[in-house]
């Protein structure tokens, strides 16, 4: 009996992770950063902006899932992957441009 809940249990949790990287693989964060001179950015983008961005569009991601070695630091259009469940990581597409 024990066994069957966790079966159906695992099995809820990966079609939640399904539907969860159909909707990030088909998201577009488009994030405004201050630029100074030459187009530096004043801070960077970092894997916490990422996930909150998301939740904002009601996709709740631990930031410790979103695959980012080093903060985004330059405007420009990035591809990062996010683990949201075993074999399953969708890549969201950020775009990094000047605010205002």
């Amino acid at each position: 009996h024990d066994i069957a809940n966790r079966e159906d249990k695992r099995k809820k949790e990966r079609e939640e992770a399904e539907i969860a990287a159909t909707r990030i693989a088909s998201t577009t964060l488009t994030m405004g950063v201050k630029v100074g001179e030459g187009g530096k950015l004043y801070g960077s983008i970092t894997s916490k902006d990422i996930a909150d961005a998301l939740a904002r569009r009601g996709i709740e991601v631990d930031r410790h899932k979103i695959d980012l070695e080093e903060p985004l630091k330059s405007l420009g259009t990035y591809k990062v992957a996010i683990k949201v469940f075993t074999g399953m990581t969708p890549e969201v597409t950020i775009v990094v441009e000047p605010k205002g």
